[in-house]
């Protein structure tokens, strides 16, 4: 009995058959419904845009006003992407955005969106710029330059950077304190501090490892479900802390006022004298402009502060 033949063609796709069946599972190790993660950016004249995205299809989207602190818009975006035609996209209630494919970025367009993020032009083409940096870690200061014999160093004058992972909400609820509460540029703008183990005990005295403004949708956190309070506020900036000796400790005076600025936070070293009495000094003050940006009031004695110490 002689074997079957096929025609030629149908040999042929056969084949082709067999070989795409033998690529496919290559191809879906390599497929991510996702862009390309990373930071892209689409900043013009007037506006300071950047889309920043994570592996797992999650992003931020930030745009400011460029110009001298004033009335300046501002406004943020977060949420999670989904695969959609020639590209992506994401929707939450009334507000949509997508992403296109295109050379060297992707092209991005907002509808209904000003409500709920800020009455910005996020449009436009945002270009790669490159991997996302997995967290704002302090850098090592530069060597200073040579001074002069006779300038003595002045610690105070020249506090090193605090820096560190952007925390959870949940972790700020439970590992900072909330030390005052604003509104900037329509984002709640409270001001933390995290407290350091090993402050010296009964004497009043207490370090902190970080502190900054902690711009968020909201800074009541008891009525966020578990997944919202999983996830990390929009933005934390952070102010640096002045070095403390093994005797001394940091206080914070809040809800100071320094011309536009009613917000303003002063940061004072306190230490122990003669009798264990109290002597503090005031090492800098700080605010937030309305590009969610820190503004350093020099010479910080000139912040007016109620009484009242933290």
């Amino acid at each position: 009995m002689k074997s079957p033949t096929f025609p030629r063609a149908a040999r042929c796709l056969f084949t082709a058959a067999a070989l795409l069946s033998l690529a496919a599972p290559a191809l879906s190790a390599d497929y991510s419904p996702y862009p390309k993660a990373g930071v892209y950016d689409a900043s013009d004249s007037r506006f300071e845009r950047v889309l920043t995205v994570k592996p797992n299809g999650k992003f931020t989207l930030e745009v400011s006003e460029i110009g001298k602190p004033g009335q300046l818009r501002s406004g943020a975006g977060e949420g999670r992407l989904s695969d959609a035609p020639g590209g992506w996209s994401f929707s939450e209630g009334r507000c949509s955005m997508t992403l296109k494919r295109a050379a060297g970025g992707m092209q991005l367009h907002v509808e209904t969106c000003a409500s709920a993020w800020g009455d910005v032009p996020f449009d436009g083409k945002y270009q790669f710029k490159g991997e996302a940096a997995p967290m704002p870690v302090a850098k090592a200061a530069p060597a200073p330059a040579a001074a002069a014999p006779s300038a003595a160093p002045v610690p105070l004058s020249a506090p090193q950077p605090s820096g560190g992972p952007l925390p959870s909400r949940k972790e700020l609820r439970q590992q900072w304190s909330n030390l005052s509460s604003d509104t900037v540029a329509g984002k709640s703008a409270g001001f933390w501090a995290q407290s350091t183990a090993g402050s010296t005990a009964g004497n009043g005295l207490e370090r902190f490892s970080r502190a900054g403004f902690v711009v968020d949708v909201t800074s009541d956190y008891d009525r966020l479900p578990p997944a919202e309070m999983a996830k990390s506020p929009l933005k934390l900036v952070e102010v640096p802390l002045p070095v403390v000796s093994a005797k001394e400790g940091l206080e914070f005076e809040v809800d100071c006022s320094f011309g536009k600025f009613n917000k303003v936070v002063a940061i004072n070293v306190s230490s122990l004298g003669k009798g264990n009495q109290m002597t503090r000094k005031r090492a800098s003050a700080w605010a937030l402009d309305d590009r969610w940006q820190p503004v350093e009031i020099k010479p910080a004695q000139k912040a007016k502060c109620p009484q009242g110490m933290y």
